[in-house]
């Protein structure tokens, strides 16, 4: 593991690794949480479940170009350096965000339009794929002895930090703007928001890079091929899980006809129920060898509940139901993640660490988060059954519960 300077300069690594993760996740949720609005915008000869399917396809477009984009900014790191490397990936960032803002709608520019914002998807994804490799290599970095696991997962929390600030000011809008202003243009405010915060970002991106440390090794020992598996595995389950809760707010709204504001408040009551315990996650993982059943069983219950609060959303549909939907999901996901990305990351050596988790878990989201949505959208339309979404659920936690006692049974300290 490397070593960062301690205090000031730990902060500011550790803020310059996860800004980018941040404001990539504020962009990419931002767009799943208005998609009925960009679908109603880019395919208007759609509509319901036809629109939003199109819309997520699109969606899913911007993970299919993650794995290129690891590879091509993981080569342009090597030859010119990991803080151009990072700053090209926040100017990619910075021309998704902008098409996603500023594109005329189909009544405008024709088949140009859902053409321009495939496009902004797959620089997004291709930013996002150059990003996970430096990003992980700078919390490993910037962790002190023994934390490193813990400080990976630090991306989990960026991840739920920016979501929280997409579907914020979604419900902000929700509130303070008519349902025709929303999807007339109100829904291009958070994609100019995220533009404006460029800058800053990329200032203390700047200086974070440059801050002295000693990078991690690379290459040396090879990792044990079960490990790989099973971070696939748990990579794979936590995307699908993740993106199902993230798929809430359009789930609310085209599935069960509730209103935007409704989706998105218990959205984000969900995601300030999953803040409230990560301090609770982090303490399980720092104890994850003895509560090992506990933390897997968690899983498991998790899995089990996701069935019959879908079915209470349904049967039920209404801020209480879609408040106790999010809320437990987000909670117990916030305990479990965070021990489960420690295991992950420890479970590989430290030489080949950075390199190979972020081939993993690029590929690995490429397959599984993009086209979640689009997945269950698709079940949705063609078996009129809504509970597929917790069916899904419940096969997602399912996996990462297996995956979870594997990985839990390696021996950390013989591959750190």
């Amino acid at each position: 593991m490397g070593v960062a300077t301690a205090g000031p300069g730990r902060i500011m690594l550790v803020a310059g690794a996860c800004i980018g993760n941040f404001l990539e996740f504020y962009s990419f949720l931002a767009y799943a949480y208005f998609a009925p609005m960009i679908g109603d915008a880019f395919f208007p000869d759609s509509s319901g479940l036809n629109g939003l399917l199109r819309t997520m396809l699109v969606f899913a477009a911007g993970f299919v170009a993650r794995p290129v984009g690891a590879i091509a900014i993981g080569r342009y790191a090597a030859r010119h350096g990991r803080q151009r490397a990072m700053m090209l990936s926040f100017i990619l960032m910075a021309l998704g965000l902008a098409l996603l803002a500023l594109t005329p709608p189909a009544r405008v520019i024709g088949p140009w339009a859902p053409l321009l914002i495939l496009l902004a998807r797959v620089v997004q994804g291709f930013s996002e794929g150059g990003e996970i490799g430096p990003v992980t290599a700078l919390l490993f970095d910037a962790a002190p002895p023994g934390q490193g696991g813990l400080y990976g997962s630090l991306q989990y929390l960026t991840q739920l930090l920016g979501s929280l600030a997409a579907v914020t000011v979604g419900l902000v809008l929700s509130l303070v703007l008519t349902p025709d202003q929303l999807y007339d243009w109100g829904w291009r405010i958070p994609f100019v928001l995220g533009r404006v915060i460029i800058p800053a970002g990329s200032a203390l991106r700047w200086i974070a890079t440059a801050v002295p440390h000693t990078p991690s090794p690379v290459g040396g020992a090879r990792p044990p091929a079960l490990a790989v598996t099973l971070i696939a595995l748990t990579v794979a389950g936590g995307t699908i899980s993740t993106y199902l809760r993230h798929f809430g707010v359009s789930y609310a709204i085209s599935v069960l006809h509730l209103s935007p504001r409704v989706g998105m408040l218990a959205n984000v009551a969900g995601m300030l129920a999953g803040l409230a315990t990560v301090p609770l996650g982090w303490w399980m993982a720092q104890r994850s060898h003895h509560l090992r059943g506990t933390i897997g069983a968690l899983m498991v219950l998790t899995g089990v509940l996701s069935v019959p609060l879908y079915r209470f959303a349904i049967t039920q549909p209404g801020l209480p139901s879609q408040l106790l939907l999010n809320c437990v999901l987000f909670a117990l996901s916030s305990l479990t993640l965070v021990p489960l990305w420690q295991a992950m990351l420890e479970s590989l050596p430290s030489a080949s660490r950075v390199l190979l988790f972020g081939f993993i878990y690029s590929t690995t989201v490429s397959l599984f988060g993009g086209f979640t949505p689009s997945l269950v959208t698709w079940l949705i339309q063609h078996t009129g059954d809504a509970t597929m979404a917790g069916y899904l659920m419940a096969l997602a936690y399912g996996v990462q519960a297996a995956a979870w006692y594997g990985l839990s049974r390696f021996d950390n300290q013989h591959h750190a």
